[in-house]
C-alpha cells in the first residue's frame, strides 16, 4: 500500500517520478543506440537493393549480345519485303525476287448441312436436332458422335486426334473442341450458307505423302488408328478432294530458288517477312545499328554513375555525433519542424567511410581499368579508355564515368563485336573477363557481405546477421534495465511509505501526548 504524503505533506508521486527520471537516463542512451542500429540497417539494405538492381540490369544490357551487336535492316520496298536481323547476321545486301507467298490449306462443306426449310440452332444439342440435318448424325446408334481427324506437323509426321461427343453437345461445342485440339485447324459454321469451313492455322505443305490422286491433303478426315471420318463427310458435307491446297512460299534469294512453309522465315540470321507477291528484285540491307549499341552503352554508364553517386553519398555524408535518434519521449516535447530538422542530421553519416562500401567502390574502379584479354589477339579494343569512357578528374566523384560520345560512336562503327567483348568477355581469370562481368562479380561479393552485416529478405531471424544480433542484444539490455527500474521504483516507494508510516505514528503519538498534557493542565487549574 502506497502513501502519498498524507503524513509528511510532501508530493511523493512527484518526488518518485523525478528520482526515476534521473535513474532512467541510461535507458535513453540505450534506446538511441538501438534506433541508430535500426537506421544503419535500413541504410545498408537500401544500398544493397541498388547494388542488386544494377547487377541484374547489367546482365540485360551490355552483356546481352542482342543489345551490343544490334543490326539494322532496311528494305528497298518495305511493302513487299521487310525484315530484322539477329546479332549473328552478316552485314551486306541481299536481293529477293519472283515471290509467291505461302498459303494455308482449307476446305468447306460441299453444300448446306441443314435440310431445306429446316430451322437449326448451332448452340443446341446436335443429336436432338438430327432431323434438321442431312445424313444420320448418330452413325453408331449409341447416342454418341465419334470421328477422327489427321493433320501433319513440320516434320511431316501425322497428328491424329479422335473426338467423342454426347447428345448434349452442340455444333459450337464440336467446332470449339476441334479448334482447341493439337490439329492446328480453325473451324467455324456460317449461318448464312449453313456450311462448315476448316483451314490450317499454318501456311505451307506438311503432308509429304500423296493420296491416290497424287494430292497431298493437309486435313484428312479419319485416322490410321481407325477413327472414322464418316461423320465429317456425311453430316458436314466435307470432301478431301475439295481441299484448296496449301502452298509453300517460293522465291529467289541472291539468285538461288528457295521454298519455305511460312511467309516469315530466317536465312543466315536474317529474319524475312514476305508481305506481298512480286517479281522484280527487292534489296534488303543489313548493317550495324550504331544508335542502339550506343544507347545501350550510355544507359549502362548512366546507371553506373547513379549507383556511384548513391553509394558515394552514403560513405561521404557528414556524421553529427550530437544528434542521436529521438526517443518517443523526446518527440513529444518537440514541434514537427524541429523533429524534421533533427532527424535529418540524426540519419546522416551512419555509413560514413564504411569499409565494405568504399571497398566495393574501389574494386569497381579497378574492374573498369584492368585491360580485358578476350582471347582474340586481333581485338580492336582492350581498355575502356580506348572507346572514349574515362573517370572524371575530380577524385571526390569516386570513379564517376564520363564519355567522349564521338569516340564511342567511332569505336562502335569500327568494331561493335570488340566493344561488346570489352564488357561481356567470359573467362576463368579476372583479366579474361569483361568489365561488366567483373563488376557483377564484385557486386555479388559486396551484396553477400552486406547481407551478412545487415540481413536479407530471406533471413527469418535477427540472429542470422550481425546488426540483428546487436539490436537484439540492446533490446535485452533494455529489458533487463526496465526490470531493474521497476525494482528501484518499488524500493523508493517502500522507503517513502515507511517514512510516511513512521511520521504518521509520530504524529499520532504527538497528538496523544498533547491530549494527555492538555488533560493534566486542565485538572490542575480546577484544583
Amino acid at each position: 500500500m502506497r502513501l502519498s504524503g498524507f503524513a509528511s505533506g510532501m508530493d511523493i508521486n512527484q518526488m518518485v517520478g523525478d528520482l526515476m527520471q534521473a535513474e532512467r537516463q541510461p535507458l535513453q542512451k540505450m534506446q538511441q543506440d538501438q534506433q541508430e542500429l535500426i537506421l544503419k540497417m535500413a541504410d545498408y539494405r537500401e544500398v544493397n537493393r541498388e547494388l542488386m538492381q544494377f547487377r541484374n540490369n547489367t546482365f540485360d544490357s551490355v552483356i546481352m549480345a542482342s543489345n551490343m551487336d544490334a543490326k539494322e535492316v532496311t528494305s528497298s520496298n518495305g511493302n513487299l519485303v521487310s525484315g530484322s536481323a539477329s546479332a549473328g547476321a552478316a552485314n551486306g545486301s541481299y536481293t529477293i525476287s519472283d515471290v509467291e507467298r505461302a498459303q494455308s490449306a482449307y476446305n468447306f462443306s460441299d453444300g448446306s448441312i441443314v435440310n431445306e426449310g429446316a430451322t437449326f440452332d448451332p448452340g443446341e444439342g446436335l443429336i436432338g436436332q438430327a432431323e434438321t440435318l442431312q445424313g444420320n448424325v448418330d452413325l453408331n446408334g449409341d447416342g454418341k458422335i465419334e470421328f477422327g481427324m489427321t493433320t501433319f506437323n513440320e516434320q511431316g509426321e501425322a497428328v491424329e486426334v479422335s473426338f467423342t461427343f454426347d447428345e448434349n453437345d452442340s455444333l459450337n461445342d464440336i467446332l470449339s473442341e476441334i479448334n482447341r485440339s493439337e490439329l492446328g485447324v480453325q473451324a467455324f459454321y456460317d449461318d448464312q450458307s449453313q456450311r462448315i469451313s476448316m483451314s490450317r492455322t499454318e501456311t505451307g505443305i506438311y503432308n509429304t505423302e500423296q493420296n491416290g490422286d497424287g494430292y497431298h491433303p493437309e486435313i484428312v478426315f479419319g485416322t490410321e488408328e481407325g477413327g472414322s471420318g464418316e461423320f465429317l463427310t456425311e453430316i458436314f458435307n466435307l470432301d478431301e478432294a475439295n481441299e484448296s491446297a496449301g502452298r509453300n512460299a517460293s522465291f529467289t534469294f541472291n539468285g538461288m530458288e528457295m521454298e519455305r512453309q511460312s511467309n516469315q522465315f530466317t536465312i543466315n540470321g536474317l529474319n524475312i517477312s514476305l508481305n506481298d507477291e512480286f517479281t522484280d528484285p527487292v534489296t534488303i540491307s543489313v548493317a550495324n545499328n550504331t544508335d542502339d549499341i550506343f544507347d545501350t552503352v550510355m544507359g549502362f554508364v548512366e546507371e553506373y554513375n547513379e549507383l556511384i553517386e548513391m553509394v558515394g553519398g552514403k560513405v561521404s555524408e557528414e556524421y553529427y555525433r550530437d544528434y542521436a535518434p529521438l526517443t518517443d519521449e523526446q518527440r513529444r516535447e518537440m514541434s514537427e519542424s524541429e523533429i524534421e530538422l533533427w532527424e535529418e542530421r540524426a540519419n546522416s553519416g551512419l555509413l560514413r567511410n564504411d569499409r565494405m562500401l568504399t571497398g566495393a567502390l574501389n574494386q569497381m574502379r579497378q574492374d573498369f581499368y584492368t585491360p580485358v584479354d578476350s582471347g582474340n589477339p586481333a581485338a580492336s579494343f582492350t581498355q575502356i579508355a580506348e572507346i572514349g569512357i574515362t573517370t572524371t578528374s575530380n577524385y571526390q566523384d569516386r570513379g564517376r564515368l564520363e564519355v567522349d560520345e564521338a569516340q564511342l560512336r567511332a569505336a562502335i562503327e569500327e568494331d561493335p563485336q570488340a566493344v561488346h567483348q570489352l564488357f561481356a568477355a567470359d573467362g576463368e581469370q579476372t583479366g579474361e573477363r569483361g568489365i561488366a562481368r567483373r563488376i557483377r562479380d564484385t557486386l555479388a561479393g559486396s551484396i553477400e557481405q552486406i547481407g551478412r552485416r545487415a540481413g536479407r529478405s530471406d533471413m527469418a531471424s535477427n540472429q542470422q546477421f550481425t546488426l540483428g544480433r546487436e539490436i537484439d542484444q540492446v533490446d535485452d539490455r533494455i529489458s533487463n534495465f526496465e526490470r531493474r527500474m521497476q525494482q528501484v521504483e518499488e524500493r523508493y516507494w517502500n522507503q517513502f511509505t515507511a517514512m510516511e508510516q513512521a511520521m504518521a505514528r509520530a504524529n499520532a503519538q504527538a497528538e496523544q501526548l498533547m491530549s494527555q498534557m492538555g488533560g493534566l493542565m486542565g485538572g490542575g487549574q480546577q484544583m
